[in-house]
């Protein structure tokens, strides 16, 4: 292989910039004594920020945290100092001052990547579940220090403790998952653990005089003391539902503010509704009107990239659940509100003719949108949420790609808590939905291409809330109509993930730190071309002409010799690139797009 030629490509915009609100608490905030709704906004790729909300003005401000890209955890101590957690890579907790505006010294959980929803016990500290450790993590505003109480499940599969409550006055209750599931009750007083209920039980709501956990469909009632059954017919009436109920049906968590009305979100907006928490579980729709957030979105992390027949290039948020739309021509970017009711983000992302449909986590949703049709999602018009593949299925690892049937095929990893995965494919014409669950058993779909004649795909040892596991990975072949026609075993040690294309004929396949080609006359594999590393894309650049992205290096890949060419260093690891008809080669890393033009390729 020659040697590394030097970059050639050209950043041309952060075209991503969406909100992602996880948390959300009510202030009365001391710079003014005025009452806020406090959003705290995940950045992924970026920082993380809390947003404040006038309740009455809808004024806006925005404060970026210190470190990390936000999350979940969000406590108002007093109207005095707002406490946020942060995830993916650390788990920081950082401190703000309302009075000051200015942040304390950020804290890291040791070992912990994750931090959850957080709650305020009743010894007026704060508490918070993490990933991967499965630790309950106490902190003290008085003295601002941070300390791990341990893990909350002794089975070590078990990563995630989440969520706690603090509402029971002495207890701090944690519901704990996801290779079994369970909850158990932390004394304050004693420091001890007592686990109670049936496993497999949600907690709903604590309180004083109970603990509401559901089973399925059914509500059980617990003494908070003792732990012992209550009799759920006399405390079901006063359980205090804090969501609403939209016109289209979906329910959405709710903050009662000082006056009584109701404020919450939805996606990249909020509302402030003239509404009471109803009394009891059923729950008449009521009418808000949506307003966006108003402060400046910030540029998040492009996942997903694909091009339309009209030049434009189309991507999706690294979390956050949205789209957006650049145009190469005039700069103009378009980011869209949430395209489903669930979170997550969208991975999947296939044009057929005008319409672009998507597979996005963590409901296992397929989606169809026309952007020649005004935007409706709220009432599930435009875009339009077909039949999932959950609770089976809910994250799309293997993408999306368009089958040699005309139909939309996605790759699937299993439930959480599950090893396994599936298949999915939608009818352009009649947007029909079907399924197949573990073509290879016991293993999520890591990678998904198509030809001609039949969808290719990989597998290995991932899952949604459990370990990685090494396994001995697959390579699928799979006819429709028919199903699995050919599978091949790859040896142990040999990692496959997202590294899979079909191009001339053959069919290309990362396993480890080389390609493996592939021959669907033969149903066998030729040869192995060596890498440098690990490739994580591969996109076409010409009949057998491949490029494959190798962490900070892309190369040219002839599959007819065999011989890897340079074409340029990277700013960093991909997350996703595509090829346009005009011959231009997008990729993103982090919140940036970056093009390596026709001209350049040509080159090479």
């Amino acid at each position: 292989m020659q040697e590394l030629a030097e970059p050639r490509y050209s950043l041309v915009a952060e075209p991503c910039r969406n909100f992602n609100i996880l948390g959300k608490t009510v202030i009365l905030d001391p710079w003014d004594n005025r009452e806020k709704l406090v959003l705290s906004n995940f950045a992924l790729g970026g920082k993380g920020t809390i947003i404040f909300i006038d309740t009455e003005t809808g004024a806006g401000e925005q404060f970026v945290l210190p470190r990390g890209y936000g999350a979940w955890g969000i406590v108002n101590w007093h109207d005095e100092k707002l406490v946020i957690g942060t995830c993916v890579d650390q788990a920081y907790l950082h401190v703000f001052d309302l009075q000051s505006r200015t942040w304390a010294e950020p804290l890291e959980s040791v070992g912990e990547s994750y931090f959850w929803q957080m709650t305020l016990g009743s010894d007026d500290k704060v508490y918070g579940g993490t990933y991967p450790g499965c630790s309950l993590m106490q902190y003290d505003p008085r003295t601002h220090t941070l300390v791990n109480l341990g893990r909350v499940s002794d089975n070590e599969k078990n990563l995630y403790s989440r969520p706690v409550w603090g509402e029971a006055r002495g207890l701090i209750f944690v519901q704990y998952g996801f290779d079994t599931n369970g909850l158990k009750a932390y004394s304050l007083e004693d420091e001890t653990w007592r686990e109670f209920g049936p496993p497999g039980a949600v907690i709903r709501e604590v309180c004083d005089s109970f603990v509401c956990a559901a089973l399925e469909d059914e509500l059980l009632f617990f003494d908070p003391a003792t732990l012992e059954p209550l009799d759920g017919a006399i405390w079901k009436g006063r359980l205090k539902q804090q969501e609403v109920l939209l016109a289209n049906g979906q329910k959405v968590p709710v903050l009662a503010l000082r006056d009584g009305r109701l404020a919450g979100f939805r996606g990249q907006d909020y509302f402030i509704a003239d509404a009471r928490i109803p009394g009891s579980l059923a729950a008449e729709p009521i009418d808000v009107e949506l307003r966006r957030i108003p402060v400046e979105a910030p540029p998040t992390e492009v996942f997903s990239l694909t091009p339309d027949r009209y030049g434009q290039l189309w991507g999706s948020s690294g979390f956050g659940q949205t789209i957006f739309r650049y145009d190469p021509e005039s700069g103009d970017v378009w980011n869209s509100s949430s395209v489903c009711n669930h979170g997550g983000e969208v991975y999947g992302m296939v044009f057929v003719g005008d319409r672009l449909f998507l597979s996005s986590y963590v409901g296992g949703d397929h989606i169809v949108y026309d952007p020649a049709k005004p935007w409706d999602q709220l009432n599930n018009l435009n875009p339009r949420t077909l039949q999932s593949v959950a609770p089976a299925l809910i994250r799309p690892e293997g993408r999306s790609v368009l089958g040699p049937d005309g139909g939309v095929w996605t790759g699937w990893s299993a439930q959480y808590g599950t090893y396994g995965g599936g298949l999915s494919r939608v009818d352009p014409e009649s947007l029909e939905v079907e399924s197949w669950y573990d073509p290879i058993p016991g293993e999520q779909v890591a990678g998904l291409a198509a030809d001609s004649r039949y969808l290719y795909f990989t597998t290995n040892g991932g899952a949604s809330g459990l370990a990685f596991r090494t396994i001995r990975c697959h390579f699928g072949v799979w006819k429709p109509g028919e199903g699995l026609t050919f599978s091949e075993t790859f040896e142990e040690g040999e990692a496959v993930g997202y590294a899979l294309a079909a191009i001339g004929g053959v069919v290309a396949v990362g396993v480890g730190a080389s390609l493996r080609i592939f021959d669907p006359e033969t149903m066998s594999f030729l040869r192995r071309i060596p890498l440098p590393e690990p490739a994580n894309w591969l996109v076409k650049l010409g009949e057998d002409r491949l490029g494959a992205f190798c962490g900070k290096e892309l190369l040219a890949v002839d599959l007819s010799s065999g011989d890897t060419t340079p074409l340029a260093s990277l700013p960093d690891r991909i997350r996703a690139a595509t090829m346009t008809e005009t011959g231009d080669l997008y990729f993103s890393s982090h919140t940036r797009l970056y093009v390596l033009g026709r001209t350049e390729l040509a080159g090479n």
